[in-house]
């Protein structure tokens, strides 16, 4: 209270923006107005990895982060931040010296999808040039932009300006993959925003989880025999789905026929393969591991039972030692303890013991 002491009424609100396993350095904040005239809140934030996050407060008083950028190749932090709106550029402080990012990066997004689901007030989409632009002038009719929905199905509606003008289920692109018979194959899917949730599916149904699994966003497939055919990672955000890739996977040993409904579709044949593990090989899933274990064990049993002789047979020698050294100290029946140490190294032979550590005068004994 005394160094705060103008802050004397309860502050009540929620975090803005939350974020795991980031530690933020420095912050700037900027108000940027959007196509609907409204003012909204940008924050750019510096991290102890070197990373520029850049964040956009929604109505609802959330944040959402927009872009993120990794601006040193070395983990580094930012130390310092500086807009220059002017310039229309953020300049990052760093050990290094000074670098000047823009403060928005349009061109990235390259549908009018991407472009309205990023929800960044700083672009548009140009329906002329078919492209997400800068933002120069609020009064651009033309243009679109979503800034509280995010919703593309209606700003995207009109004129061939992107992929929600086709059926959702029909690609842009297909990647052609020639898998080997009874081998993993791994289809990746790129996550192009972190508000979209991501599934697969396979043709009109969902993929097999028989023969797939899914690890960090990508498809793991067993190929057998029925597992060919079209595989699409899907991406929701706001209610709206569409494919984010698209993957014809064929065999070498059956090519399966063209599908009529993905016809006039451009088509990439995958030049490096994807396959992980070489045909001919047993999957793990189906390996047998007893052989393993009954080396595993007998190994174990035997290992075992030395150690178990080594230490009954060290207590049987200790024994056998002591119970020699002891019988030397109790004197035959009518002899008598020799009166010096002379007389001592030349007891007879059964008062020697062949413990080398045993003292010579154990053997003494009293009158």
């Amino acid at each position: 209270m005394k160094d705060h002491f103008l802050m004397d009424e309860q502050v009540v609100g929620t975090p803005l923006l939350v974020k795991s396993d980031v530690e933020y350095t420095r912050l700037a904040v900027e108000t940027a107005q959007g196509l609907d005239g409204h003012s909204h809140l940008v924050m750019y934030l510096g991290t102890t990895t070197g990373s520029l996050h850049k964040a956009v407060v929604s109505g609802d008083s959330s944040a959402h982060l927009v872009e993120e950028i990794q601006l040193f190749p070395d983990p580094e932090p930012v130390r310092n931040l500086q807009l220059a709106p002017t310039q229309g550029a953020v300049f990052v402080g760093f050990s290094g010296g000074v670098w000047r990012v823009p403060r928005a990066n349009c061109s990235v997004y390259e549908s009018c999808v991407d472009c309205v689901l990023a929800r960044d007030p700083h672009c548009a989409w140009d329906p002329e040039s078919r492209t997400c632009c800068l933002l120069s002038a609020p009064n651009l009719n033309s243009w679109k932009q979503d800034m509280e929905r995010g919703n593309p199905e209606w700003a995207c509606a009109s004129g061939p300006m992107s992929r929600s003008l086709r059926p959702q289920s029909r690609p842009q692109i297909i990647k052609e993959v020639l898998a080997v018979p009874n081998s993993i194959l791994e289809l990746p899917c790129p996550h192009l925003s972190a508000l979209a949730s991501y599934y697969w599916s396979h043709g009109p149904a969902a993929v097999p989880e028989a023969s797939s699994t899914v690890y960090n966003g990508s498809l793991l497939l067993i190929v057998q025999d029925g597992v060919g055919g079209l595989y699409q990672c899907w991406a929701t955000e706001n209610g709206f789905s569409y494919p984010v890739i698209s993957y014809w996977v064929d065999s070498q040993d059956q090519t399966l026929a063209l599908d009529p409904e993905l016809a006039g579709i451009p088509r990439e044949h995958m030049k490096l393969p994807l396959t992980r593990v070489s045909g001919g090989a047993a999957l793990a899933a189906q390996q047998s591991y007893w052989p393993h274990f009954v080396t595993v064990t007998v190994l174990f049993t035997l290992v075992l039972s030395g150690a178990l002789i080594i230490l009954l047979a060290s207590p049987l020698r200790a024994l056998r030692a002591r119970g020699k050294v002891q019988g030397c100290e109790t004197l035959r029946p009518g002899e008598k303890a020799p009166l010096s140490r002379e007389q001592h190294l030349q007891s007879p032979k059964e008062c020697r013991t062949s413990a080398s550590d045993v003292d010579a005068d154990n053997c003494l004994g009293t009158d």
